[in-house]
């Protein structure tokens, strides 16, 4: 018997109560780490928005972050710090966990040295496919969740890349992430320090499990179930489309 499916508010509530226990986490961490985490306020107010429909939406704007220069950056001697922006635009329905709730992702990382003059931007969102045709965009693997190196972000600095080449591949796949899971992944890549600490906060620990249990565990739950033997789901080759039938 399937489980009876959740009451919206309820939902919309729960989304919007971790949002501002993460902007209080990140707000009271004393690292420096994160410079600005006001672009989640207007979000925890966005995601219990009253709707007719069975659905809930956030954006986080400017979500900033300031790191120290990693090793091996080029170019070389371009600063001590890099800024960090998080831009996150997702929707998703109100549905029991075991399926993926997210409908529309897009999340966008900004990253520039201290004196702005260097950028470096990642896209990375869940692939827009109309009603149940199958994409016929290209032959190229197309992950429905992926990241892209560039994005339409750097358009505007195509004049001033000098040698460097951007593409729109490849495209990398990776699980659906939220408010919790984006941050978590970048401090995880340009942080570690700070990182290590937060996942020792009691809060954040509880909202990065939470997190990983409702948008994670269908995703690989999904993908393992390819080699569970029976039926094969095409649903599986959408997610990761370099699964060999």
């Amino acid at each position: 018997m399937s489980k009876k499916n959740p009451d919206p508010a309820v939902i919309r509530a729960k989304i919007s109560n971790d949002l501002l226990a993460l902007h209080q986490v990140l707000r009271d961490d004393a690292s420096g780490v994160v410079v600005n985490a006001d672009g989640l306020l207007s979000a925890v107010n966005e995601a219990k928005r009253v709707s007719k429909r069975p659905v809930w939406e956030y954006e986080v704007t400017n979500l900033q972050l300031r790191v120290e220069m990693p090793q091996n950056v080029l170019p070389a001697k371009c600063g001590e710090w890099l800024d960090i922006f998080i831009d996150l635009d997702i929707k998703g329905i109100c549905e029991n966990s075991e399926i993926d709730c997210i409908t529309e992702l897009v999340l966008n990382l900004k990253i520039t040295t201290e004196s702005g003059e260097n950028i470096c931007c990642w896209h990375f969102d869940r692939h827009i496919i109309d009603g149940d045709e199958e994409d016929v965009s290209g032959s190229e693997a197309h992950p429905l969740y992926h990241f892209q190196h560039g994005g339409h972000a750097m358009k505007q600095h195509a004049e001033f890349l000098g040698s460097g080449l951007l593409l729109p591949s490849p495209r990398l796949p990776f699980p659906p992430m939220d408010a919790v899971l984006s941050l978590d992944f970048v401090l995880s890549n340009f942080s570690g320090m700070c990182w290590l600490r937060l996942r020792d906060n009691p809060t954040y620990s509880r909202l990065l499990r939470e997190a990983q249990k409702r948008h994670w565990k269908p995703y690989l739950e999904k993908l393992a179930s390819w080699w569970s033997g029976g039926f094969k789901d095409r649903e599986c080759t959408t997610l990761w489309p370099h699964l060999a039938s």
